[in-house]
């Protein structure tokens, strides 16, 4: 984590849902951050789920720079958080019917 202290002020959690690479060097350190709820833990890896796809696509176009894309590890912590909304893809499960 980029930020010596365990719990985020309120400028750092704002940083950490927009661009959450500012703030945490590993996905799991989303997971395993004592000072973030479940909900804000889940908010901030959709958001760097969008930005590890978007890496991709740039990747795919030969468009990328040095950043390591961390999709396959997004996606293990977002299962580890929120396992019946997850899919092993990232894209989430299909919504049913009851």
């Amino acid at each position: 984590m980029k930020t010596e202290s365990v719990t985020l002020t309120k400028q750092e959690l704002t940083e950490a849902i927009t661009s959450p690479v500012s703030i945490f060097d590993f996905p799991l350190e989303v997971v395993a951050c004592p000072g973030l709820s479940r909900d804000q833990k889940i908010e901030i890896l959709k958001r760097w789920e969008l930005d590890a796809r978007a890496l991709q696509r740039a990747t795919d176009e030969n468009m990328s720079g040095d950043e390591p894309n961390l999709l396959d590890e997004v996606n293990r912590a977002l299962m580890m958080l929120d396992p019946e909304n997850s899919a092993p893809d990232g894209f989430g499960s299909a919504p049913t019917k009851v």
